[in-house]
């Protein structure tokens, strides 16, 4: 009320600096004639020295300063008034409260701010706001409240609806009255704003009162047929109160209350000895206490026998709530009879175990068996591709030498076929990983383009690799995964095209130290219609097809996209994202292998342990272009003697599984042999997920799979033996 009523005596006030401001003109008038007097007085020589008229005209021009000093300090005055007269206007149109100043003698409006039509969407020039004020007075509480008002309350207040014609809803107002009295006038300062919220908060409140009484008589219904005991714990005053839902049992005994320490000891005279601990370590008044000081509220459920008859155990389950309150901290524990679920639970459980011994077992028969297949398949396949690649350097007849290709081409795509085997098998254990390696982008293109060529001979296809010069010639990846991918994907082409062509096109966006391989193989097939396009995009079949390629490009953070038409063509394009190890622009041949893959290293010795003597002269055979000294033996045993007598070798390349004594216990011996500190690099078809890391933390200081690669040969022969 003070507030309002500043505003309209500052009103006063500066209307009454306007009315002193209006006889300036006057002011300036008297001092034009002064100061003509004054000029006329020097000129007519001071009116011949007159001490009276010079003193009168001094006077006038001091009383002149002074008006005119206290003029500028008036209006400086006004100004800042009107500064704050413009602020709390300002204030009261941008809030959501109305005020009007109402001369309770003469009903009239003496004030009204600018915010009524935002507030009450009306204008303040309609009639309304008169009836809207004839209302308010006429309301009957407000009516009695002002009639009786004592001046000891501050303001009458009422709520009251309001139709917001503007908006076309209902609104409740909040009205307050302020009675005001100065000299012989009577005010009413009347403010009035939107309480629907604050109506509504208390309507919610009352209405969510009414439904958590009705929730709770609910809740006790439930909790009555739900269960069959109750015992509320206060844990204050260490008491409890124990009633039974229903009377036919009675697992505690009789109803109860009284000393919970106490009760809890006959409680627990009622329950399996076996499970007596188990019940009084959550049950005890000491663990509740200290529930509650840790803040640890959150329910606990128990289940335990009574009785000690084990064939005849009756299964109760107690959930303890914790019911946290500042006056009176209390526990509710409700208990109910759940023999026949336990059992039933039990039952289920050891059937879930038993599946899941038995899932587990055939998981482990599945990885004997892919590791069994891997090895028995990869040890032919060592001395196959061995020989064959021996044979081809040879100077044989050409047709010999088409005949063995083919034998060597057939090994190397078995051998791809075991390789995604295995990957299957690590895919459904979500745990195959990358294995990059620095690799010739060059080497790989070309060796696809041949292998593609040669399955296309006996169809009418032509097979044509389009190489990006700038494409950086060594690259650090997973070479293995995409080779396996791009081979997936040209087989597929092959498969479903007669004639026509296979084209391969390679591009490279280099960005920092990498560069993304933008990979193109379309083919002028039969194509797809667009359901089965989809239905081959969206397939969740990971092993197959398809559907194992997106695992293995997923597995590279690469991207695949897919185009087809049906009769037409089907294109495939993959990008992977690849580290620079060498950006030297490609070139259009690749280089002579021999400078790079084979090299000397004459009057260097090579020991070669393994049971299989085919494997033993196939492994001599790749070691023959580098000019080493190979000496064979084949057995664990034989190599630990030998190496007792004649410790001579520069490197040892040992098999893992021999009859006797396998590799990596021969290894463990050889180590204990004095200044024995040759490496020792695991030879293996073991080639399942784990066995590489597994050869290493044995003591093996590297690892070569069977088929030996001629690559991963030349990279051990180079790290043990080269410039040593």
């Amino acid at each position: 009320m003070s507030v309002n009523m500043f505003f309209f005596q500052k009103s006063d006030i500066i209307i009454k600096i306007g009315d002193l401001m209006k006889n300036k003109e006057k002011v300036f008038l008297i001092l034009i004639i002064v100061i003509l007097l004054y000029i006329l007085y020097i000129i007519t020589d001071g009116f011949n020295n007159n001490l009276f008229l010079n003193c009168l005209i001094l006077a006038s021009i001091l009383i002149l300063v002074i008006y005119t000093i206290g003029l500028i300090l008036m209006n400086e005055n006004k100004n800042n008034f009107m500064v704050q007269d413009k602020l709390f206007k300002s204030l009261i149109k941008n809030s959501n409260t109305i005020y009007i100043l109402f001369n309770s003698k003469n009903n009239k409006i003496l004030y009204l701010s600018d915010n009524v039509e935002s507030v009450l969407g009306i204008s303040c020039k309609e009639k309304s706001i008169e009836d809207i004020t004839y209302k308010i007075f006429n309301t009957p509480i407000i009516k009695s409240e002002l009639d009786n008002w004592d001046k000891t309350n501050d303001y009458v207040s009422q709520l009251l609806k309001y139709d917001n014609p503007k908006y076309n809803y209902q609104m409740w107002i909040r009205i307050k009255i302020f009675p005001y009295k100065e000299k012989k006038e009577e005010y009413f300062i009347i403010e009035i704003y939107d309480a629907t919220k604050e109506h509504d908060r208390q309507h919610l409140l009352v209405k969510q009162a009414t439904d958590i009484k009705a929730r709770e008589s609910q809740l006790n219904q439930i909790t009555a047929s739900s269960y069959d005991v109750e015992m509320n714990v206060n844990i204050i005053n260490n008491t409890y109160d124990l009633k039974y839902f229903k009377k036919d049992n009675l697992y505690f005994g009789d109803e109860k209350r009284g000393n919970y320490t106490e009760g809890l000891k006959t409680i627990l005279n009622y329950i399996n000895e076996n499970d007596r601990e188990l019940v009084y370590s959550n049950f005890s008044i000491n663990n509740l206490k200290e529930n509650f000081s840790k803040y640890e509220l959150d329910s606990k459920v128990i289940r335990y026998r009574l009785g000690n008859n084990i064939k005849n155990n009756i299964w109760l389950e107690s959930t303890i709530f914790f019911i946290y309150s500042k006056q009176n901290n209390r526990v509710s524990i409700l208990t109910k009879n759940v023999t026949e679920n336990a059992e039933s639970i039990r039952e289920q459980n050891i059937m879930l175990q038993n599946a899941l011994n038995d899932a587990r077992m055939a998981d482990k028969a599945k990885t004997a068996l892919i590791s069994t297949i891997s090895h028995d398949i990869r040890v032919p396949l060592t001395n196959i591709m061995g020989i064959s690649d021996s044979l081809l350097k040879e100077n044989i007849i050409q047709d010999i030498k088409e005949d063995i290709k083919i034998i060597n081409l057939s090994s190397n795509e078995m051998l791809e076929i075991i390789d995604g085997l295995i990957d299957v098998s690590k895919l459904n254990k979500k745990n195959i990983k990358k294995e990059e390696c620095e690799y010739n982008l060059l080497k790989l293109f070309k060796d696809l383009e041949k292998n593609t060529k040669d399955y296309a001979l006996n169809k009418d296809i032509s097979v044509s690799l389009n190489l990006d010069n700038n494409l950086p010639v060594i690259v650090f990846g997973d070479k293995k995964r995409i080779k396996e991918i791009l081979t997936k994907i040209i087989n597929n082409s092959l498969k479903y095209t007669d004639e026509g062509e296979i084209n391969i096109n390679v591009r490279g966006e280099k960005k920092d130290a990498n560069v993304n391989l933008i990979i193109e193989i379309s083919d002028t097939g039969k194509g797809m219609d667009e359901n089965k396009l989809n239905e081959i995009i969206n397939t969740k079949d990971n092993t197959t097809g398809i559907g194992l390629v997106k695992s293995l490009i997923k597995l590279l953070d690469g991207k695949l996209e897919i185009e087809s038409k049906l009769d037409e063509y089907t294109k495939v394009t993959i990008s992977v994202v690849q580290k620079i190890v060498e950006d030297n622009k490609i070139r259009e041949l690749i280089s002579n292998n021999k400078k790079t893959l084979e090299f000397s290293l004459k009057g260097k010795n090579i020991l070669i342990v393994d049971d299989n003597k085919l494997n033993l002269k196939v492994t001599s055979k790749l070691l023959k272009p580098f000019d080493v000294d190979v000496t064979l033996l084949e057995s664990g045993q034989e190599c630990i003697e030998h190496l007792k007598e004649q410790n001579v070798y520069d490197l040892i390349l040992m098999d893992i599984m021999m009859p006797g004594i396998d590799g990596i216990e021969t290894l463990k011996q050889l180590k204990s042999i004095e200044n024995f500190n040759t490496p020792v690099v695991a030879l293996t078809a073991d080639v399942i997920e784990g066995q590489k890391e597994k050869y290493l933390s044995s003591g093996f200081d590297d690892y070569l799979s069977k088929p030996i690669d001629k690559v991963e040969l030349s990279r051990v022969l180079k790290k043990f033996l080269k410039d040593h």
